[in-house]
């Protein structure tokens, strides 16, 4: 019997954020016949999914990485790769990468990366342009999960854009049954329009953007709430600006919360207001639920949703587009339904779960051959 190819992941750490929920869902989807996956945070904890995945029986390996670029960590994960009977090191994101490739030069060990995103403003370095197309020289695949992300990766770190391949990330389709009891418990009346999101509160989902054209939308059709689902450094400076627009009693701030679907199912205009995205996987999960999204005209969103067909696209920072079609889908219910059943035939078609573990195994297969 031929024995099972064994894939380490290596990332920063198995917190909460999409790079974390693609790693989860292909150690959890990947044939257990053919693959064993472990995990290998480098910053020092294994993180709430972590945790999760911990408990399911999945092996974790943890490394404390220090300020600077810290050689002791190349030499212990070398020491991992080299008695761990590894056969292929994931790596995701760039400095994750960089520690597994230097790790597992002149070892038998394939190298794939992924790039799950980028930083707002994107920016190269000489050192990386210069860096980088030898790295990739010991690297047997890199990975984009988009194409804009592609094409940044190709820009601004000097990889070759022929040598990428995307494959887009892919949740589990979710769940879409209504539940009036959780609106109640929410607050919500029966005929209240909700608007939300899921997200990181963090700068770069430019999420003041959102509670403004709120608060216009908010003028012209009374019944609409705002539910904001998450936490983050950010959230001081939201809740004060809520304040400030008065909206207090129309913006709901919920926390971070495991049950996403749960919420989702509460919303009826999803909302992505990021600076830069990849392949946001909450915009995935609106999609698959048939949530009609409004999204900025960014990254992977553009990839994922098409103005006016699947969803609405408006340009970043323009608070007045944004409000006028929140105003427009409040309105709107016929609308709304027609672009989310045309998002949820996008999902199906481009990112299913399915799709993107099969994606994934046929690239190990050919760099284990």
């Amino acid at each position: 019997m031929q024995s099972k190819k064994r894939i380490l992941h290596l990332t920063y750490d198995m917190g909460v954020g999409g790079t974390e929920q693609v790693i989860t869902q292909l150690v959890q989807n990947l044939d257990a016949n053919v693959y064993e996956n472990s995990i290998a945070c480098i910053d020092g904890q294994i993180g709430l999914l972590g945790e999760n995945l911990s408990k399911q029986g999945i092996k974790f390996h943890v490394f404390k990485r220090v300020s600077g670029f810290d050689t002791n960590l190349i030499k212990e994960i070398r020491r991992l790769l080299k008695g761990g009977e590894i056969d292929i090191i994931h790596c995701h994101q760039y400095t994750p990468y960089v520690y597994g490739v230097l790790s597992a030069l002149f070892t038998s060990v394939k190298v794939v990366f992924t790039e799950h995103g980028r930083f707002h403003p994107d920016s190269y370095t000489w050192k990386r342009r210069m860096v980088n197309p030898m790295l990739g020289l010991a690297t047997n695949s890199v990975v984009a999960i988009s194409k804009s992300t592609a094409q940044a990766l190709a820009h601004y770190e000097w990889f070759s854009l022929r040598s990428i391949q995307v494959i887009y990330n892919g949740i589990l389709a979710a769940c879409t049954e209504e539940n009036s009891d959780f609106r109640a418990e929410l607050g919500l009346k029966r005929d209240d329009v909700v608007f939300g999101t899921i997200a990181r509160f963090d700068t770069i989902k430019n999420m003041p953007m959102m509670i403004e054209g709120f608060s216009e939308a908010k003028k012209v059709h009374g019944n609409t709430k705002l539910l904001l689902v998450g936490d983050g450094g950010e959230r001081d400076k939201l809740e004060a600006l809520v304040a400030e627009l008065g909206l207090q009693d129309e913006v709901i701030f919920s926390g971070y919360q495991k049950d996403t679907v749960k919420y989702m199912s509460v919303i009826d205009i999803y909302l992505l207001t990021s600076y830069s995205e990849g392949t946001s996987m909450t915009l995935l999960e609106a999609l698959s639920m048939g949530v009609c999204s409004i999204v900025t005209k960014v990254g992977g969103n553009v990839e994922i949703v098409e103005h006016q067909e699947n969803g609405v696209v408006v340009d970043s920072e323009d608070v007045a587009g944004l409000s006028d079609w929140m105003i427009k889908l409040s309105g709107d219910s016929d609308q709304r339904s027609k672009l989310g059943e045309a998002g949820r035939k996008v999902f199906n078609e481009k990112f299913s779960i399915g799709k993107m573990i099969a994606q994934y195994s046929a690239l190990y297969t050919r760099i284990l051959r």
